[in-house]
């Protein structure tokens, strides 16, 4: 806003009043400028800017005489803004003749192209007759404010994908109310309901540890008195039970956010769901100690050997037992096996260096039989079996290997030979035996050798479909990608969740749902080719791997097919139940180089498929 020019007086009076003028137009300039605010008038007679001020100028990017010129009518004004805002700005002038002031905002473009963000506020000016003559209004300057408001926009909605796609939560407690004064959306989906409904129903510790599972809850109840009295760090694994019955299992960080007297007063917490972590640990735990027993029950054990830096990467309990040895002492053990001869028989040890020498020309793996001297000094007859795992520059670099104490089957051989050399005279008698004894024998190797293939078929399959297991997926998924980059062709990936097999889980129970999975994945071998490769991953998720594509309209037809064989219904006992399926799919190289991007990538593809309303495929980048 410009001052007034002086004027010539002598009337000291009106000096006075001319000086307080300037002083009061000069701050009202400097609080325009400090709040990035400007006025002006716009005539409807004349249809043009009147008077603005300096600011309103600024904020134009325009210097005053600048602006008047270019807002001499309305379509120059209108011409200047966003084209998305022009017609709400048209709409102004409707506001004014109804309420007689409006507000608004928007966009305005400026010389060098940038943007800014305006607000408005306008008031519609009469003459003595009533008519409406102008506008009165006053702009501000909001750009900072959106783009603030743009940010934290933005910053919600990575934090509401991030605790989706974690399965995670976040919340702030005030321990003094004994009240939640925020819980994220993905902490309340956690516990099964919404963020209203939760912090409504959790006053007070009582309620608070109410959903706790009750074998847990005396536990968690000890964890937070001691958090709040000393203020550390609260990490604890504990379950609940929600409101539909269901049980999780919940990983919780808790950290003070305010102390007060070495007393926790407000904290910040965040909550995972770990319930298919502990699920699949639990699994793990059952099959070692399957795996143990097996052990025990074949006198076997195994072992994986990193040959580049000489030590044990994994030692079963039964190789540690056949050794004599602890499993610590056994991972301890860091020596060129090749080389170590030292807990061999001196007899033996031309043979297994031979037999490793071989195998380390030729690759593929070895087998040999000889005597062990153990910690305490037995000596035992063992059965080595091994080939390599990994390789490097042609150079095995790790190794898997099964130990089998055969002593027994041994001296039962020694046993035989004695027996046939001492009684000639009863050999046609003796021959029987032994021939019924060796008979025997081959069938306890071969059991031994069926239990050793059912282990390692165990080890790389699904129990329940017999599909091959995410470990063994990721391994033909490395040789697809090998084979694609020699041949220079496509591959797909297709990460692949049965749409409403929960609810049918929780309503007809496992042994059901089991059923219901086995069809499904009878289902999907029959719609791929022999070529590709179908996986269980994981309760209800599956992985097919389409290897050597010409062409990607192939996967969208073998896409297409299996949501078709997926919806049809199934037939269990009796009962007619009906899922689907929603598939994402993404494509070697377009969408990754490596197993672990390309299924990150399918599964990322298969969720923006659920959201898009489930029972259909699509790929990377789009959802069909």
């Amino acid at each position: 806003m410009t001052s007034p020019k002086p004027l010539r007086s002598t009337d000291a009076v009106l000096e006075a009043e001319i000086d307080k003028f300037r002083q009061h137009a000069d701050l009202l300039d400097k609080t325009e400028l400090v709040a990035h605010i400007g006025h002006f008038e716009w005539s409807y007679e004349l249809d043009c800017l009147l008077s603005c001020s300096q600011e309103y100028a600024r904020i134009h990017d325009m210097s005053v005489d600048e602006v008047l010129a270019a807002h001499s009518s309305s379509e120059r004004v209108v011409a200047q803004l966003h084209p998305f805002d022009r017609e709400r700005f048209r709409m102004r002038n409707d506001m004014l003749l109804s309420d007689r002031t409006a507000e608004i905002e928007y966009r305005i473009i400026l010389h060098d192209g940038g943007v800014r963000h305006i607000r408005e506020y306008s008031i519609l000016v009469d003459d003595d007759s009533g008519n409406h003559i102008g506008v009165y209004g006053i702009l501000q300057d909001v750009s900072d404010r959106v783009k603030h408001e743009r940010d934290l926009e933005y910053r919600d909605e990575l934090a509401r994908q991030a605790e989706s796609i974690t399965d995670i939560g976040h919340f702030i407690y005030d321990e003094k109310s004994e009240r939640y004064l925020y819980v994220s959306e993905g902490y309340a989906r956690i516990y099964g309901t919404s963020p209203d409904d939760y912090m409504t129903r959790m006053v007070g510790v009582e309620n608070d540890l109410a959903d706790v599972y009750e074998e847990d809850r005396g536990r968690v109840a000890e964890e937070y008195r001691h958090y709040l009295e000393t203020g550390r760090d609260c990490a604890i694994e504990f379950r609940i039970q929600r409101a539909d019955g269901s049980l999780r299992w919940l990983r919780e960080l808790s950290r003070a956010k305010h102390l007060k007297q070495g007393r926790v007063t407000q904290t910040l917490g965040v909550v995972q769901d770990i319930t298919e972590r502990v699920t699949r640990e639990q699994e793990l735990m059952f099959k070692d100690a399957l795996a143990n027993q097996a052990e025990t029950i074949t006198d076997i054990g195994h072992f994986v050997y990193d040959a580049l830096n000489q030590k044990y990467l994994f030692v079963s309990p039964g190789l540690a037992r056949i050794h004599g040895l602890t499993e610590a002492e056994m991972y301890d053990r860091a020596t060129a096996w090749e080389g170590d001869m030292t807990n061999i028989h001196p007899e033996n040890r031309g043979d297994v260096r031979k037999a490793y020498d071989r195998f380390l020309t030729a690759g593929g793996g070895w087998q040999v039989d000889y005597r062990l001297i153990r910690a305490d000094g037995e000596i035992r007859w063992i059965r080595e079996v091994g080939k390599a795992q990994l390789m490097s520059g042609g150079i095995p670099a790790q190794t898997i290997g099964v130990l089998q104490d055969i002593t027994r089957q041994k001296s039962a051989e020694r046993e035989i030979i004695r027996a046939r050399d001492n009684l000639e005279q009863q050999v046609v008698a003796r021959t029987r035996e032994l021939a019924n004894t060796v008979k025997r024998l081959q069938k306890e190797i071969e059991e031994r050798e069926k239990i050793a293939a059912e282990l390692d078929f165990l080890a790389n399959h699904d129990a329940l479909t017999g599909l091959p297991s995410l470990r063994l997926c990721k391994d033909r998924l490395g040789r697809s990608l090998a084979e694609a980059r020699r041949n220079r062709q496509i591959s797909a990936i297709m990460f692949l969740d049965l749409d409403g097999f929960k609810e049918i889980n929780d309503e007809y129970g496992h042994e059901f749902g089991d059923q219901v999975l086995t069809v499904t994945a009878d289902r999907i071998r029959t719609k791929i080719r022999e070529t590709d490769t179908v996986a269980r991953i994981g309760g209800d998720e599956f992985v097919v791997i389409l290897s050597s594509l010409p062409e990607i309209e192939i996967a969208r037809r073998i896409a297409a097919s299996l949501i078709d064989v997926i919806a049809q219904t199934i037939s269990v006992e009796d009962i007619d139940v009906g899922i689907s399926a929603s598939i994402g799919i993404s494509l070697y190289p377009d969408n990754g180089v490596t197993a672990e991007e390309l299924i990150r990538a399918a599964d990322k593809a298969m969720y923006r498929v659920k959201r898009a309303g489930k029972n259909s495929f699509g790929f990377v980048g789009a959802v069909e």
